[in-house]
């Protein structure tokens, strides 16, 4: 069953980082009372903005980089330096950059300090998921998973595996009485938990990127059928709803929600990438058919 993140995406992150890692030791004379007191309000700062609406706390996630930089910079050198590093590697995935996130966790293995470092393994792993680097990514996962199960970091790559398999069929009730998609079209499988603004402000980067080549379909794992009807229209998708306990969610093998998934044109769709970014979602719109 797929793990549902909840809370803020850096909220996340800094909780994730406690599973499996030692904490960092006690302070010392040699460390500047700065950094000690900037790691302390880094943490104070990020369970706040898992407090935000999720307007608010997409743009102060997009804005926290050049704060983690400036706090990189201070903690340098000293034992807080893991923290900063750890989640500027996190947040430099997520925005796109996995070749910077990997110099970035070679700084964080060889930092004397053990903090952080099981986290950055599974970092690790989903960097080098996203630049198709399987092989490299399986043999530190599977170490992860012997360490730490609950980073789930081999989920993830046996979910990557699934490229170029053929898919599963579609999961759910459809909700939206819609016409069908063509067989020229490829597919967007958003699944997803609630039907809420936090999955559509997820959500609909992914469809506009997608432009009219891809059709997007939303699968809603939470919530009842009224609540997935009632998102249909606004969000200008087609909608399906079911239970993330039900079987027919088992063969796509999500490690978590909410979750992408591109299918390829039919009639016999393939899995063509999976946790698929809108910049290259915006490429496929942009080829000539």
């Amino acid at each position: 069953m797929p793990r549902l993140r909840t809370i803020s995406l850096l909220a996340t992150m800094l909780l994730a980082a406690g599973c499996g890692d030692e904490r960092l030791p006690a302070p010392s004379m040699a460390d500047p009372a700065d950094a000690a007191e900037i790691s302390r309000i880094l943490e104070a700062d990020i369970r706040a903005i898992g407090d935000l609406s999720p307007t608010d706390k997409a743009q102060a996630e997009i804005a926290f980089g050049p704060r983690l930089r400036r706090d990189l910079e201070a903690c340098r050198g000293t034992r807080y330096e893991n923290k900063p590093l750890y989640l500027l590697a996190q947040w430099t995935l997520v925005h796109g950059r996995p070749e910077e996130v990997l110099q970035l966790l070679d700084r964080l293995e060889i930092l004397p300090a053990p903090a952080y470092r099981n986290a950055g393994k599974a970092v690790r792993v989903a960097a080098l998921l996203r630049l198709g680097r399987l092989a490299e990514a399986r043999p530190i996962a599977m170490q992860l998973e012997e360490l730490v199960p609950e980073f789930g970091a081999l989920r993830r790559v046996e979910f990557h595996e699934t490229v170029g398999q053929s898919a599963p069929s579609l999961p759910g009730t459809v909700v939206t009485g819609g016409t069908g998609i063509p067989d020229a079209s490829f597919i967007l499988l958003a699944f997803l938990g609630m039907p809420d603004a936090a999955a559509e402000s997820w959500l609909v980067p992914l469809r506009d990127a997608g432009g009219d080549r891809v059709r997007t379909v939303a699968v809603a794992t939470a919530g009842d059928l009224l609540a997935a009807s009632t998102v249909a229209s606004a969000w200008g998708v087609e909608v399906r709803w079911t239970r993330v306990s039900d079987e027919t969610l088992t063969p796509w093998r999500l490690p978590v929600l909410p979750m992408a998934v591109l299918l390829g044109p039919g009639p016999k769709r393939v899995i063509v990438a999976v946790d698929p970014q809108v910049e290259q979602l915006k490429r496929l719109a942009a080829k000539p058919q």
